[in-house]
């Protein structure tokens, strides 16, 4: 009998995990005021992207995996990055609330690049300019393009500092 590959295992997972997403989607009531996309768009797409890039694992990552042998899917150091990385991510979502979205946003992608680079180098000047680029896109995006509010920062409102 053949051992299922892993890639295969996960990927199924997630598609299972999109059409899960699809479906509960459709149970969400819309009241929509304007011509916006509104609250299902963003939940399709979100469910959209984890079939697709299931599927494109399986297709590009699934051969290459039965040449490895039994690797374990995490090792020791495998499982300490990913506390490392929930940690880093339970802070996120405090310190958003303290410092705000912006601020947060490029911080926290900057932790997250060091923690998955591993052992790599990595230019330090692209990755500040990155994360500066996409947490200013994102909270521009979202508080001036779709009018959704996105936390400010409560340490701003205490110094006085009106933030943008």
């Amino acid at each position: 009998m053949k051992k299922i590959n892993r890639t295969y295992v996960m990927g199924i997972i997630c598609l299972a995990l999109a059409a899960w997403i699809f479906f509960q989607t459709n149970t969400i009531t819309v009241r929509l005021v304007s011509n916006e996309p509104g609250p299902k768009f963003f939940t399709y797409i979100s469910a959209a992207g984890i079939a697709i890039f299931a599927v494109l694992s399986m297709i590009f990552d699934g051969p290459k995996e039965s040449k490895e042998g039994s690797k374990p899917y995490l090792d020791k150091a495998g499982w300490i990055r990913l506390a490392i990385i929930m940690a880093e991510a339970v802070v996120f979502i405090l310190a958003m609330q303290y410092i705000g979205f912006w601020f947060t946003s490029m911080l926290g992608m900057f932790m997250f690049i060091l923690t998955l680079k591993g052992d790599k180098k990595i230019n330090y000047v692209f990755a500040i300019l990155l994360c500066v680029a996409l947490g200013s896109i994102c909270y521009f995006g979202f508080v001036y393009g779709f009018h959704i509010p996105l936390p400010k920062g409560e340490l701003w409102n205490t110094l006085g500092i009106n933030m943008i």
